[in-house]
C-alpha cells in the first residue's frame, strides 16, 4: 500500500478501539451512575489505547487480507458513529460508502482478481453499502415520523414561508431516502473503479 493509503487505515483502525471502548464506558456509567463519570471514560480509553498498542501493528500488516467480518464491523461501527454525531443526519454517511468502495478497489489491485470476480465484488460490495443506507434511512425516517413538530422545525430549519405538512415530510422522506441509497451505491461503486484504474 502507499503510505496515504497506510496513513488512511492506520487512523481508521486506530481510532475504532478508543472510541469504541469510550462508547462503553459512557453506557457503563448510565448504567452505574454511583461513581465519577470520568473514571469510566479514562479506564475506556486506556484499554482502547491498550488495545491499539496489541493489535494496531499487526491488523496494518494484513489490512488487505483482513477477514471479512472485520471489516464489514468498522463499516456498521463507523456508520453508527457518523449517524450519532449528526444526530440521525444520514448524509454524511455517504463519505463511509466512499472508504469502503476505495478499501476493496485496492484489495481489488493487491489480489489481482479475475475481471468477473471484480464485477461481481464491484456489484456486492456497493448493494451492501447501499443496503446499510436503507437501514439509516429507515431509522431516521421512524424518528422523524415520531417527532410531532417535525413540519415546524423543517419549516424553521429551512426558512420556508409555508406551513410544512405530514405529507410533504413524508414525501421529503421518500424522495431523499432514495436519492441517499441510489447515491451510495455508485459512489461506492465509483470509488472502486476508480481506485482500479489507478492502480500502481
Amino acid at each position: 500500500m502507499k503510505p496515504l493509503d497506510k496513513l488512511l487505515f492506520g487512523l481508521l483502525f486506530g481510532l475504532s478501539f478508543p472510541l469504541f471502548f469510550f462508547l462503553i464506558a459512557v453506557l457503563g456509567f448510565y448504567l452505574f451512575q454511583d461513581y465519577n463519570v470520568y473514571y469510566f471514560v479514562f479506564t475506556g480509553i486506556i484499554i482502547g489505547i491498550l488495545t491499539d498498542i496489541l493489535l494496531l501493528k499487526k491488523m496494518l500488516r494484513i489490512t488487505l487480507e483482513l477477514p471479512k467480518w472485520i471489516i464489514i464491523g468498522l463499516y456498521l461501527f463507523y456508520n453508527i458513529c457518523i449517524y450519532g454525531m449528526f444526530m440521525g443526519f444520514p448524509v454524511f454517511n455517504l463519505g463511509i460508502g466512499i472508504i469502503a468502495g476505495y478499501y476493496y478497489g485496492i484489495k481489488i489491485n493487491h489480489q489481482n482478481y479475475p475481471l468477473k470476480q471484480i464485477e461481481q465484488i464491484k456489484k456486492n460490495v456497493s448493494l451492501f453499502t447501499g443496503f446499510i443506507m436503507l437501514l439509516i434511512c429507515i431509522s431516521s425516517a421512524l424518528i422523524a415520523l415520531t417527532e410531532k413538530t417535525i413540519g415546524l422545525e423543517l419549516q424553521g430549519m429551512l426558512g420556508l414561508g409555508f406551513q410544512v405538512t405530514r405529507g410533504m415530510v413524508i414525501a421529503i422522506i421518500l424522495i431523499g431516502g432514495t436519492t441517499l441509497i441510489i447515491t451510495q451505491y455508485f459512489l461506492t461503486k465509483i470509488a472502486m473503479t476508480l481506485t482500479i484504474k489507478n492502480k500502481g
